[in-house]
C-alpha cells in the first residue's frame, strides 16, 4: 500500500500528472490507514486484520491519466529541461553560498553543502549530482559523486559524521517530559509561593536586614522559578488548528460545499490543559461552521457572495463563518 502511494506521489512531484480532489481524498486515506497500522504495531507489534487491497487499487488508478487507453501522461521533455535548468542554477548558487561560509539558521546543512565547505567538491558536480537525481537517478549525491569519480570514499564518510553530529546537535536542545511529572512540579511551586507569602509576612516588623534580604532574594527566586515551571506547560495553539485543514475540507465535500480555512494565530501558546479542554469543542464548532454556516454554492452565488465560503477558527466564538 505504502508503495503504491510513493508511485503516485513520485507522479505528481515529477509533474505527470495534476493534483484532484480524487488523488488528495487517496492520498489522505493512505495516511489514514498507515496510522492505523502504527498504532496496531505498538500496541500488538503486528499490523493488525486488514483489507486494503481497494484503497491499493484506487491509488494505483490514480496514477493513469483517466484516459481510455489508460496511459500515464507525460510531461513534455522541454519542460523537464527547463525545470532541471531553474533547479540546477538554484543548486549551483545554495552551493556556492555555501563555499563563502554563509550560515544559514535552522536545520542542518545539506550533505552538498558540507561536501563543498570542506572542499572535496565543487559547485559544479553537486549541481551534476542534482540533475541525475533529477532525471531518475535514486541515489544520494555522495553516492552518485563517488561513482563518478568526483569524490573520495573517506571524504564523503568525513562529510556524513559532519552531518550526522549538526543533527544531534538540534536534537539534543529539547528533551520530552511526562506530563504527570509537570503537574507534579507545578503543585510543588504553588506550595513553595504559599511558603513563600507566609515568609515575607513575618520580617515587615523586624529590624534584621540580613533577614529581609533573603526574605527578598526567596521572593525573587520562587517568582521567577513559578514563571518558568508555567512556561514548560505552554504549547502554541497551533497544535490542535492542524488537524482543521483535513476536517473543514472532509466536512466540505460531503456537504457539496466550497470552503476555505484561514487561520491566525497560530502561535499563541496556551497551557496544555487548556488545550486539551478546548481541542474537542473548537472541533465541532469549526465543523458546525462548514455544516451550518456556509451555504451552498448556488445559493451563495445567488445572493451574490463567492461561491466559497472562509471558516476562521480564530473567530469561531464570535461568529460561525463568512
Amino acid at each position: 500500500m505504502a508503495h503504491a502511494g510513493e508511485s503516485l506521489l513520485s507522479l505528481l512531484r515529477d509533474g505527470a500528472i495534476e493534483l484532484t480532489p480524487e488523488r488528495t481524498t487517496a492520498l489522505l486515506s493512505l495516511v489514514d490507514a498507515v496510522r492505523q497500522m502504527l498504532a496496531s504495531i505498538e500496541t500488538s507489534g503486528k499490523e493488525g486484520e486488514r483489507n486494503d487491497g481497494e484503497l491499493i487499487e484506487t491509488l494505483k488508478k490514480l496514477q493513469k491519466d483517466g484516459t481510455e487507453s489508460g496511459e500515464t501522461i507525460k510531461a513534455p521533455q522541454e519542460g523537464k529541461k527547463e525545470a532541471g535548468k531553474e533547479i540546477k542554477a538554484e543548486r549551483v548558487e545554495s552551493a556556492e553560498n555555501a563555499e563563502k561560509n554563509v550560515e544559514e539558521p535552522g536545520p542542518p546543512k545539506q550533505l552538498g553543502k558540507i561536501l563543498v565547505e570542506m572542499g572535496t567538491v565543487t559547485p559544479e558536480d553537486v549541481a551534476y549530482a542534482v540533475q541525475r537525481q533529477l532525471e531518475g537517478d535514486r541515489r544520494s549525491i555522495g553516492e552518485i559523486l563517488v561513482e563518478r569519480g568526483m569524490l573520495k570514499s573517506q571524504d564523503l564518510m568525513a562529510a556524513v559524521q559532519v552531518q550526522q553530529a549538526a543533527r544531534s546537535a538540534v536534537s539534543e536542545s529539547s528533551i520530552r517530559v511526562d506530563v504527570a511529572l509537570l503537574d507534579r512540579l507545578m503543585n510543588l511551586v504553588g506550595e513553595l509561593v504559599l511558603a513563600r507569602n507566609q515568609i515575607l509576612q513575618h520580617p515587615q516588623g523586624a529590624q534584621d536586614a540580613g533577614l529581609l534580604a533573603s526574605g527578598q532574594r526567596l521572593n525573587l527566586i520562587t517568582s521567577e522559578l513559578q514563571e518558568g515551571v508555567m512556561k514548560t506547560r505552554m504549547q502554541p495553539i497551533g497544535n490542535i488548528w492542524s488537524k482543521f485543514p483535513r476536517t473543514v475540507r472532509d466536512v466540505a465535500m460531503s456537504c457539496g460545499k466550497e470552503v476555505r480555512i484561514e487561520m491566525e494565530g497560530k502561535e499563541t501558546e496556551l497551557d496544555k490543559t487548556i488545550i486539551e479542554a478546548i481541542k474537542d469543542p473548537l472541533t465541532h464548532l469549526v465543523r458546525n461552521s462548514v455544516d451550518h454556516g456556509i451555504e451552498a454554492p448556488d445559493k451563495r452565488t445567488a445572493a451574490g457572495k463567492t461561491a466559497g465560503g472562509a471558516a476562521t477558527p480564530a473567530s469561531v466564538p464570535r461568529r460561525r463563518a463568512n
